[in-house]
């Protein structure tokens, strides 16, 4: 499969998109259980909160096979694969 992290677009393209998901993060317990699994990184929570929903720990915790089978927490370990998991979210459809 090929490494989505070579479309990243930068971190400002990123802080863009994430910032169109603000309206949806209301601090439930389910998204700050997400918060902490995404290390305190809430761009990421708040969109993976966005196209996930109740089913967004769970996830977390799930192979996908468009982060080259790798778990979205897996992607947390290094920048690398961090810039994967963010192009991966960004081809969500919305």
């Amino acid at each position: 499969m090929e490494d989505l992290e070579q479309y990243f677009e930068g971190e400002e393209s990123w802080a863009t998109f994430s910032k169109m998901f603000e309206d949806d993060w209301t601090n439930s317990d389910i998204q700050q259980h997400l918060l902490k699994l995404c290390k305190n990184q809430i761009d990421l929570a708040k969109v993976i909160n966005y196209h996930l929903g109740k089913q967004s720990v769970t996830w977390m915790s799930l192979k996908a096979r468009a982060l080259d089978h790798l778990t979205p927490l897996e992607c947390l370990e290094n920048e690398t694969l961090i810039k994967r998991l963010k192009v991966c979210l960004m081809r969500f459809p919305g």
